[in-house]
């Protein structure tokens, strides 16, 4: 069966005849011609242009350079880095006489690393430049002249063009829709790259260009379209159409954005108005802010420490210089003979001692720059590559069904996924699936369905009570049902009803009344596949529930026509399946401000009936004093659906006689008809006007369900001491019944609720004016915050109570303002979980920021909607769930996962070895590069600060590039403290990150510390075993070349050793890098050695002749490398010993075997717990509460 006979839709007087106009309620058709309304477009005409105007082509760019910009933007952005400036400037300075060494050698390792960097970002940018370019040279037709639709490219198409789109394939421009090959001129589109939405989007031709359904016909077509200009709003469009000497408004069902797909469609010719970077979706493509993460921002300011240490002790040497200097001379005598002062120029001329003192500042400057790691920033930024390659290739964290792995966005923020302090939250579709199910409903006040919710359950479990399968399933047990294969969408149980035993209720009537209307009342696609059976295409998954229960019980929604839609009944009494052909009249769609839906239909019978579904607060206020028969019970079964977490619908009908619906028509055709500002109102007082006197059928509850693991993850992420906040958009209700559900509510709980749905404050809104209600809702929400606070203990006081704040909407908008946002986050972080409801995606947003900015702890945010990408773009760390809401939060994310439960193993795992291994990584660097600068600087003080160097000259540049960055960069990536295993099992050792426990300043500094000491020992040892000793048996003392090569060798050792020991978890690429960094060296020294000395200088030789055959120089290495060594070892073994973090006790219990025994785990955890993480939620704390609570009544038994 062909597509375009399945998948049909009604015209525009019928299915869009509601929707078309109350869609554009914004447009203001009086504003074109004026300031931000000004484009003309000549359709047909692309060579002619409005005078002082001009397009763009259709060619889009993404990329960061161009190839005249490469070199100039990409050089400016490494030298923004202070590090990478200061190594400019010294390399400049080395082309002076002023420098300690040649500038080749210091200028090519900052060559290195820059053009490193810049291939780097050079590749990254080619690989965005080919996108471009396949997207740019993608093919469409476009009418050439006479009729003619020539194949071009996408990157030539103007302003003006007529293009035809053939299905399945994405527009290249943003275009009015003219015509299609539906007679009516309806399309359907698919919008995900724009908004993310999944559901299909119909547009509508004006009814005056539907007869251009031929190439043929545009052979004279003339059209001018005036329109706003080009601007990011995806949802609305103000426009009008001169054809024929008349105007017609155009709105939005007749825009079609580029990158949106052609859908269920032939073929459409649309008319280009927007090209390239003037299209909404190019305009729509920002970059998400930057962000950076603490570490990051912390290693700079460590960077500037080291540089103002750097200056300072270069100013002492030059003071101690200029002295010495001076006095060089004194009494006729040359103190420092060998700097010749009697024969200098300025450098050491004892009679210019200021100056030479400034020239040694220069010198000194340039000497000391190897405290600074030059090789950091590239290091770092591998190693991140690298972590983000491993987090994407994690197995564990790739879901199948939806065949998606977690995939880093962005490497920038690896370690401050190790350092979360509060995780805040979407709920639907990020906590929950966002896949409904039918699973209850209301008829004539008698309510079906016995399935039990997630949420049930859950107040089953808090109030002691079990649910067996027995009590899930009623005392109606029925096989068949049990057994039957599951359906999407659908998860009723009630034999009451199935299997058309609704036959034989007392309300039969109603109950077929009730389906009918599910299956009729929507705006579903319906297609037939080879075997008749019938799938749906839905604007949401809330109405693809509705229509797929209504054929699950017997009401199949078949098939829709131009102005028709046919229902399959099974009707029970004979057992024979009827067609029933509903002449469909008109619909009325649902919007969040009418918050109902309703269609008009004739019936075979003859009957013209209203049926409309609906939110109880909008539709309970529109039934008939004669339909309201069963309100009061149907409203408590409405209570009861969402205390069980459900979401719940009103349905209602009435009868309507030809004169009514005659007179309702000619309102709505007046009001549609009008051009005036009020046109849209008009149109909302004609459908306000017959969704009135409705009837009530019953209502229906459909489950979002809990994503699998979601209850198991928060209380892993709870017991590692993570805050969790909710911010959702549903009912206070719903939201508290869904926080017991995944135990972030536990009984025993104190609920702190701040709200403004109270009695007085809603008897103000009706009658007060908007200031005084303002000011008394901010009084009373005040109020309730501080009398939150009161309610908890101080933090000196002992108490095992644990608090949860949960606030709604109108609330929080008063308690985000400035002067109660901060006793709000007061009271919020004193709370073990925070849930606000009736949350806006601007709230969401706000809330994240106070949280952000006020803690100055790492924030998470977690979503999966559109509404959510405020909220992810302002957290520390976005991250975004790929669900069915399509990937718009995740193209603004930072991390892309497919479920909310493999956040346990991305924060708790990943995120833990990553804070691990790059706080290691930038403190061992820090170390290796201060125990390199202070025998530099030592060995010049030695010298009298005369400037010279104690290493050759490629030997200071080569440090940091080739004998001690390899085993920093395996450290960065494979070291683990712990395996992932029992990371799992104890996440309080994810606590060390959240306290920023391995980098603090501590920490920091002892790393340096031990820098220094251990280049205090090299020097002076080698110093005193070399300095007046014969070292080879011919009784050659050492010169400075071999001394250099001595203590250079020391270095590498030392450091190379000190990363051995620091390592927890050897591979053998870290064995190969290590001890390989070091036989590098000697192999160097052979090389380098033997190349003609005019290259070679200070170590021609050095090694083969003097050093290699002397004892003394391979016992001198060990010896001083062992007791470099020592200091480290036995603090290290001190510290695990008598002070051992929460990391080194698991690796003992580990050692002894017993580090995979619960009760060993549990006891462990439960010691190293402080009092502030005993407040918390999850599974943990709700058993450990029931536990208490057993305890205590045990103990209050005794005692009577």
């Amino acid at each position: 069966m062909a597509p375009n006979r399945r998948l049909e839709k009604l015209k525009l007087s019928t299915l869009l005849t509601f929707m078309r106009c109350h869609r554009g309620s914004s447009d203001d058709h009086s504003r074109i011609g004026t300031v931000g309304f000004s484009r003309v477009v000549y359709v047909n005409e692309p060579d002619r242009l409005q005078e002082g105007f001009s397009y763009p082509l259709n060619e889009v760019s993404t990329t960061k350079y161009t190839l005249a910009t490469f070199l100039p933007k990409s050089l400016f952005e490494q030298f923004r880095r202070v590090a990478n400036f200061y190594f400019l400037v010294s390399g400049i300075l080395a082309l002076t006489p002023l420098a300690p060494y040649t500038a080749v050698s210091a200028l090519a390792p900052l060559c290195v690393v820059i053009v490193a960097t810049m291939a780097k970002e050079g590749v990254e940018d080619w690989r965005r430049k080919q996108q471009d370019h396949e997207l740019n040279n993608r093919i469409v037709k476009v009418h050439r002249g006479n009729g003619h639709f020539e194949e071009t490219k996408w990157k030539n198409i103007r302003v003006g063009d007529v293009i035809k789109v053939e299905k399945d394939n994405f527009f290249p421009a943003d275009m009015i829709l003219l015509s299609s090959n539906y007679p009516d001129g309806i399309c359907y589109v698919e919008t995900m790259n724009l908004d993310g939405e999944t559901n299909l989007k119909i547009k509508q031709a004006l009814e005056v260009t539907l007869d251009l359904q031929e190439d043929i016909k545009f052979r004279e077509v003339r059209q001018t379209i005036k329109c706003e200009d080009p601007n990011a709003n995806l949802y609305s469009f103000v426009g009008s159409m001169e054809w024929r000497g008349q105007q017609y408004p155009l709105s939005p069902l007749q825009l079609l954005l580029r990158d949106s797909k052609l859908r269920n469609t032939d073929y459409i010719y649309g008319a280009v108005i927007f090209t390239g970077h003037d299209t909404k979706a190019m305009q729509n493509a920002t970059d998400p802010p930057s962000k950076r993460s603490k570490i990051e921002k912390k290693m700079d300011q460590i960077i500037y420490l080291l540089m103002s240490s750097l200056l300072m002790i270069a100013l002492l040497g030059s003071v101690f210089f200029g002295i010495w200097t001076k006095e060089d001379l004194r009494d006729g005598e040359l103190k420092r003979w060998y700097l010749r002062p009697n024969a200098t120029t300025i450098f050491y001329d004892p009679k210019r001692a200021a100056l030479a003192s400034f020239f040694h500042l220069l010198t000194a400057l340039m000497l000391y720059s190897y405290f600074i790691p030059i090789s950091l920033y590239i290091s770092i930024e591998m190693v991140k590559i690298l972590q983000a390659l491993f987090i994407n290739q994690d197995i564990e964290m790739y879901h199948e069904e939806s065949d998606k792995p977690t995939h880093a966005r962005t490497s920038n923020l690896n370690e401050e996924l190790g350092m979360v302090d509060t995780i805040l939250s979407d709920k639907t579709g990020t906590l929950t699936c966002n896949m409904m199910e039918f699973i209850k409903c209301s008829i004539a006040g008698t309510a079906y369905g016995r399935g039990v919710t997630e949420v049930e359950r859950a107040m089953a479990m808090r109030k002691g009570a079990r649910l067996d399968n027995d009590i899930e399933n009623g005392d109606h047990k029925d096989e068949k049902i049990d057994n039957s294969p599951h359906v999407k969408g659908f998860n009723f149980k009630d034999p009451r009803i199935m299997d058309g035993k609704w036959i034989h209720e007392p309300n039969r009537d109603m109950i077929r009344d009730f389906f009918r209307l599910l299956a009729i009342c929507h705006t579903c696609i319906a297609e037939i596949d080879e075997n008749e059976k019938v799938s749906y295409e839905a604007e949401s998954p809330d109405e693809a529930a509705f229509v797929i229960a209504a054929r699950e019980l017997g009401f199949e929604f078949y098939k829709r026509s131009l102005a028709t839609i046919i229902v399959r009944e099974r009707d029970p009494s004979q057992n024979v399946v009827e067609k029933r052909k509903y002449e469909l009249q008109n619909i009325l769609e649902f919007s969040s401000s009418r918050r109902r839906m309703s269609v008009l239909v004739k019936e075979p019978e003859g009957r013209i009936l209203l049926l409309s579904k609906g939110a109880d607060s909008v539709m309970f206020k529109r039934l008939a004093p004669n339909g309201r028969k069963f309100e009061e019970e149907t409203r408590r079964h409405i209570n009861q659906y969402s205390d069980s977490g459900l979401r719940t619908l009103v349905l209602a009908y009435r009868v309507l006689d030809e004169k009514e619906y005659k007179e309702f028509n000619e309102k709505l055709n007046d009001a549609k008809a009008s051009v005036s500002a009020d046109r849209d109102e008009k149109i909302e007082q004609a459908a306000d006007s017959i969704e009135r006197d409705l009837i009530l059928l019953g209502a229906t509850a459909v489950e979002d369900k809990l994503q699998q693991g979601v209850p198991e993850c928060i209380d892993k992420l709870a017991q590692a001491g993570i805050k969790i906040w909710v911010l959702t958009g549903d009912k206070m209700e719903t939201a508290i019944n869904i926080g017991f559900a995944c135990s972030l509510l536990r009984q025993g709980m104190t609920q702190i609720i701040v709200t403004l749905e109270q009695p007085d404050i809603i008897a103000m809104e009706k009658n007060g004016d908007k200031q005084t209600i303002a000011k008394a809702s901010k009084q009373r929400v005040m109020g309730q915050i501080e009398d939150g606070i009161k309610q908890i203990p101080p933090s000196t006081q002992i108490s095992t109570a644990s608090f949860a704040l949960i606030i709604d909407g109108k609330s929080l908008t008063y308690a985000l303002e400035d002067d109660v946002k901060f006793k709000f986050l007061d009271l919020a972080i004193k709370c073990a979980s925070v849930i606000c409801c009736r949350s806006s995606p601007k709230q969401k947003a706000l809330v994240t920021r106070l949280v952000k900015q006020v803690t100055h702890k790492v924030t998470l945010a977690i979503g999966d909607g559109a509404n959510d990408v405020g909220m992810l773009q302002e957290a520390d760390i976005g991250v975004g769930i790929s669900g069915a809401e399509g990937m718009q939060a995740v193209m603004a994310s930072d991390v892309a996962v497919a479920q909310f439960r493999f956040l346990e193993r991305l924060l708790l795992v990943h995120g833990h070895w990553c804070y691990r291994r790059i706080s290691m990584m930038i403190c061992y660097f820090f170390y290796k590069n201060v125990t390199f600068g202070v025998t530099i600087f030592l060995y010049e003080a030695f010298a009298s600060f005369s400037g010279k160097p104690a290493y050759n000259d490629w030997f200071l540049s080569l440090y940091n590039v080739f004998f001690t960055s390899l085993p920093v960069i395996a450290l960065g990536v494979f070291d683990q403290d712990v395996s992932a295993r029992l990371c799992i099992q104890y996440p309080q050792l994810y606590q060390e990150g959240v306290q920023n426990i391995l980098f603090s300043r501590r920490r920091i500094l002892g790393w340096m510390l031990n820098g220094v000491m251990n280049a205090v020992l090299i020097f002076f040892f080698c110093i005193t075993a070399f300095e007046d000793q014969p070292f080879r048996q011919d009784g050659q003392v050492a010169g400075l070349d071999a001394l250099g090569v001595v203590m250079y060798t020391c270095v590498v050792w030392v450091v190379n050793c000190q990363m051995a020991l620091s390592v927890n978890y050897f591979t053998i690429i870290q064995h190969i890098f290590i001890w390989g960094s070091i036989a590098v060296w000697y192999l160097f020294l052979l090389v380098y050695g033997a190349i003609n000395p005019r290259f070679s200088t200070t170590a021609y030789m050095v090694f083969i002749e003097q050093l290699a055959p002397a004892l003394s120089f391979w016992l001198v290495t060990l010896f001083v490398v062992m007791a470099t060594l020592v200091p480290y070892f036995s603090y290290a073994a001190i510290q695990i010993r008598f002070f051992p973090m929460f990391h080194n006790k698991i690796q003992w219990k580990r050692y002894l075997g017993k580090a995979e025994d619960p009760e060993v785990a549990r006891q462990l955890s439960s010691r190293h717990r402080t009092s502030s993480q005993q407040r918390m939620v999850g599974i943990s704390a709700r058993r450990d509460g029931k536990a208490m609570q057993i305890t205590r009544e045990t103990e209050l038994e005794v005692q009577a």
